[in-house]
């Protein structure tokens, strides 16, 4: 199928938003207590659509979505066929030390399903690809491919494995300092190493993690964001604890550090203790190594990032 790539903008919203819903073969509602039962979609309030899966599934969360991608230094693409949208892609860049470099990290590549298998994916991977080369890429990854088989037909190879670890927020001895952390762009940490939260990559968490990245829905008022300078033996990094709005109390750790600082014990212990004292319970970390710490607990969530080499060091 011979299809027009292009940025995405927000007037494509009810087509993005068609693009990812025929993805969803069951559309589910959660009472109060948390429990899922059947629904339909038409019966489901925006909030509720988020939690099927995204900002993607509702026209006007995915308008807000779009225009928070562009503002937040993103990019986005789709594959127009015949004045429509069948298919989006998504992609932030960042700047981190080895493996990574400069870095492309393709966050969605979605086809509507009564589209595949006609080149639409293909087409706009190729379009990603061709813009890591033009933005002077190092690596071109995709952090959870829902299509492992795809990616690797075109290229992309098994890298780093990251795991996701719970500690219980409890205070220690450990000495640190905090400081404020300003709410501006990524500028303030390109070139960081992210050594905690690599969902995607550095550009995209950090974007992601920063006041306004979800909905203001009346559900979420009361979840907590801490966003620090921590500073630990004279090493100094930007730490942010997200809590979980299905987890109350669980805090999802983002540590975007210089080149040179390691997440070594002292800084678990301090990322714990700066927990605690900011009223979590426990404090979440997604690292490409085991966490040796007694009361660590390995969760279910792990990811095997791909990749592929765009162009030497």
């Amino acid at each position: 199928m011979k299809s027009l790539i292009r940025p995405a903008s927000p007037p494509d919203a009810a087509d993005v938003c068609a693009v990812h819903c025929s993805d969803i073969s069951h559309w589910r509602a959660w009472d109060a207590s948390g429990d899922a039962r059947p629904a339909r979609y038409a019966d489901l309030t925006p909030y509720q659509r988020w939690l099927n899966g995204g900002p993607w599934l509702d026209p006007g969360l995915c308008r807000r979505h779009l225009q928070r991608v562009a503002e937040g230094g993103g990019h986005a693409w789709v594959a127009e066929y015949k004045g429509r949208a069948l298919a989006e892609a998504e992609a932030f860049l960042a700047d981190e030390p080895p493996p990574y470099g400069r870095n492309l990290n393709l966050s969605a590549l979605y086809v509507h399903r009564h589209f595949r298998g006609q080149g639409l994916g293909s087409a706009l991977l190729a379009a990603a690809l061709a813009f890591a080369q033009e933005q002077g890429c190092h690596t071109l990854t995709v952090s959870r491919p829902d299509a492992p088989a795809f990616y690797a037909a075109h290229g992309l190879r098994p890298g780093p494995r990251w795991g996701h670890w719970q500690l219980p927020a409890r205070r220690s001895r450990v000495r640190y300092t905090i400081d404020p952390l300003p709410d501006t762009g990524y500028s303030l940490v390109r070139g960081f190493a992210q050594l905690v939260g690599r969902f995607q990559n550095a550009g995209h968490d950090w974007e992601r993690a920063r006041p306004g990245g979800a909905p203001d829905f009346p559900e979420w008022r009361g979840v907590r964001l801490d966003r620090s300078w921590m500073t630990v033996r004279g090493q100094r990094a930007a730490v942010v604890l997200e809590e979980s709005p299905r987890a109350p109390g669980a805090a999802e750790a983002f540590v975007f550090a210089p080149p040179g600082v390691a997440l070594t014990g002292q800084w678990v212990s301090a990322i714990g203790d700066h927990a605690a004292r900011s009223g979590f319970t426990h404090v979440n970390l997604f690292v490409p190594a085991p966490i040796a710490h007694p009361h660590a607990r390995r969760l279910e969530d792990t990811q095997r990032v791909m990749w592929k080499v765009v162009s030497g060091w």
